[in-house]
């Protein structure tokens, strides 16, 4: 039943119960005050069992004046203390672990804003939000009620065992077998519990990433009558966690009344032996009660370290995931170089460039080399998983590239601090980034310490989205909504747009940054862009070819390489892979509209249809 005992484990349980408590030392005075007042608390049950003795033989049996005037000031003068001593106790300790959460929540938060994209790639941040918040909690049970616990009721025993001593050491000696095989249930169980809170902590975090997914693409359920199959889903989750607390409570259940019983046995015998035992000195009623009030109190107390078990041990598992997310390599900062945006020309150069996405065997970028000159606007197209915008992304160092070099200004970008590279380009992705606070606060996040509501206004307007902000009840005061949701999805690419133009940086980089604008939206948006685009060097990935027709510059990628580079007309003639996807655009494009032409004119038909019919039968 019981397992070999693990050294390996321990040592590393007491590592991360000592790193934890590292936390807790920072406030140390108010801290060991509070233990102060636990140890206080502690040895007034002692105390109590002691009076036992003098109360019943003093006072009941000997009928002495004194024990009967000063017993029960002294009962009412230890409780007095021990309720004292609890409520000063549980004042600093709960002050001390509020801040404790506050630190180790801080520094997660920390951590996590600095972490590389690739680690958010491989870990949904659902799960990282159960670790900044449940976990959090449950590693701090472990640091406050575990050891106030421990130390409350550890000091307990002790002052009893102490007294039972005292009263007949060779009886008492009949205890010492109880404890070899309490350790063992608990070690037995501990290690079950620690397995469980495991995969409970592990399902939980996936049960909130899904239900957050859920619920943020409700849109995406309705419309593919979903409902059912998602709330079985989670239905499933749900019982799962169900059986998991289940397991879990059974395993901690099952400590207490088998150590009930191991103790209840050596009281037994202990009183069995008092009974029959040939006394030369006969044992008094009050040191008998006091001896078996002693010893149920060991049992009481006992009992209380027991239940601590389940609460350290998902402690400890909290931690262990906790620690994870602190242990985790931020960004890597290579470089000590600043930005000069004054003197800065924004020439960009891939030389040799090779990457890979974490877990994939084909290369994204493979030797790629291109060159960017200063305040040039091209467009980069190709077909998915060429690597466009791959090659975007390396440019403020998303991603770190394998091998080759990425220069800016000649200057190699692991020469640069992070964010010094990162205030030199502004970023509007394909996937629009929206806080839920107004459109005020959305457009000026691109440059916080000096967006002005004149400069706002500005940026609006270059983004095509003054027009549809004013037409709101509450204009720039409007709030969007959870990413953006009461805005349609071409008011929030143009609010995207505004808070790159905001940020007003030498290099501009859109990735799909009006895929979702209308044909006339589009065309104010790019009018914008080519005015703003002086001076700038600006990067367009486009997947609808029509919108970078006038671009001076085109370079088409393929299978992570340059396969062509020039202007619309210069590639057009080549007849190469700008032609053929060009061609097939252009179908596209055709098709679609011949499409939409045969969907209105069917529904007219039927519509007209429909009105003969009420015509010529109007009863029905």
């Amino acid at each position: 039943m019981f397992r070999r005992f693990n050294p390996k484990l321990f040592f590393q349980d007491v590592r991360l119960y000592n790193r934890l408590l590292s936390y807790v030392l920072v406030y140390k005075w108010h801290f060991f005050l509070g233990l102060a007042f636990v140890a206080l608390f502690s040895l007034t049950i002692p105390a109590i069992a002691m009076l036992m003795k003098p109360l019943l033989d003093g006072s009941f049996v000997e009928r002495d004046p004194v024990y009967i005037f000063w017993t029960p000031l002294i009962l009412i003068l230890l409780f007095a203390i021990r309720g004292t001593a609890g409520y000063l106790n549980g004042v600093c300790l709960n002050w001390v672990m509020g801040y404790v959460v506050y630190d180790i929540q801080t520094e997660m938060i920390k951590r996590s804003l600095h972490l590389p994209k690739t680690f958010f790639d491989q870990h949904p941040a659902a799960q990282v939000m159960a670790r900044i918040t449940a976990d959090v909690n449950e590693l701090t049970d472990a640091a406050s009620h575990v050891l106030i616990t421990v130390i409350r009721e550890s000091l307990t025993i002790i002052g009893l065992l102490i007294w039972i001593f005292i009263l007949d050491w060779v009886l008492s000696l009949t205890l010492i077998i109880a404890a070899p095989l309490i350790a063992m249930l608990v070690r037995f169980v501990a290690r079950r519990l620690r397995i469980l809170h495991r995969k409970s902590m592990q399902l939980g975090a996936k049960f909130l990433q899904h239900l957050q997914e859920v619920t943020t693409y409700n849109q995406l359920v309705k419309l593919n009558q979903t409902e059912d199959y998602e709330s079985q889903r989670l239905s499933d989750y749900a019982n799962q966690l169900r059986q998991l607390k289940l397991k879990q409570a059974i395993a901690n259940e099952i400590t207490i009344p088998i150590a009930e019983l191991i103790t209840t046995v050596v009281i037994a015998g202990v009183v069995y032996l008092s009974l029959i035992r040939d006394w030369s000195e006969p044992i008094t009623v009050g040191g008998f009660v006091s001896y078996m009030a002693a010893l149920a109190l060991i049992s009481s107390a006992i009992k209380r370290l027991l239940r601590i078990n389940e609460t350290l041990q998902k402690g400890l598992v909290a931690s262990e995931r906790v620690f994870y997310l602190i242990d985790q390599q931020p960004e890597r900062e290579s470089g000590a170089k600043t930005s000069d945006i004054q003197g800065f020309r924004g020439s960009i150069e891939f030389k040799n460039v090779t990457f890979n996405y974490q877990g994939s065997e084909i290369s994204s970028l493979n030797n790629l080399s291109l060159k960017i000159k200063s305040q040039q606007t091209i467009a980069l197209i190709g077909s998915s998983g060429s690597g466009k915008s791959t090659l975007a992304s390396l440019i403020p160092r998303l991603y770190e590239i394998e091998s080759g070099q990425l220069l800016i200004d000649d200057v190699d970008t692991r020469e640069y601090k992070i964010s010094e590279l990162r205030k030199l380009i502004a970023f509007v992705s394909q996937d629009i980034f929206l806080l839920d606070d107004t459109i005020e606060a959305n457009i000026a996040y691109g440059n916080l310490n000096g967006a002005k509501l004149e400069q706002i206004r500005l940026a609006a307007e270059f983004a095509n989205a003054l027009d549809f902000i004013e037409d709101l009840p509450d204009g720039f005061n409007t709030i969007v909504g959870e990413r953006g949701i009461r805005l349609s999805g071409g008011q929030k690419q143009r609010i995207a747009i505004a808070r790159a133009l905001i940020k007003n940086a030498p290099i501009l980089i859109l990735d799909e940054a009006t895929s979702n604008l209308d044909t006339s939206s589009e065309f104010h948006v790019r009018q914008a862009l080519q005015v703003l685009g002086a001076g700038r060097t600006v990067i367009i990935v486009a997947h609808r070819l029509s919108s970078i027709e006038h671009v001076r510059r085109i370079v088409v990628l393929h299978k992570g390489q340059v396969a062509e580079d020039g202007s619309h007309r210069q590639l057009m003639a080549l007849k190469g892979r700008y032609h053929h996807l060009y061609t097939i655009f252009q179908e596209v494009e055709q098709e679609a509209s011949w499409k939409s032409a045969k969907v209105a004119q069917c529904d007219y038909s039927k519509l007209v249809y429909l009105r003969l019919r009420q015509l010529l039968n109007p009863c029905r």
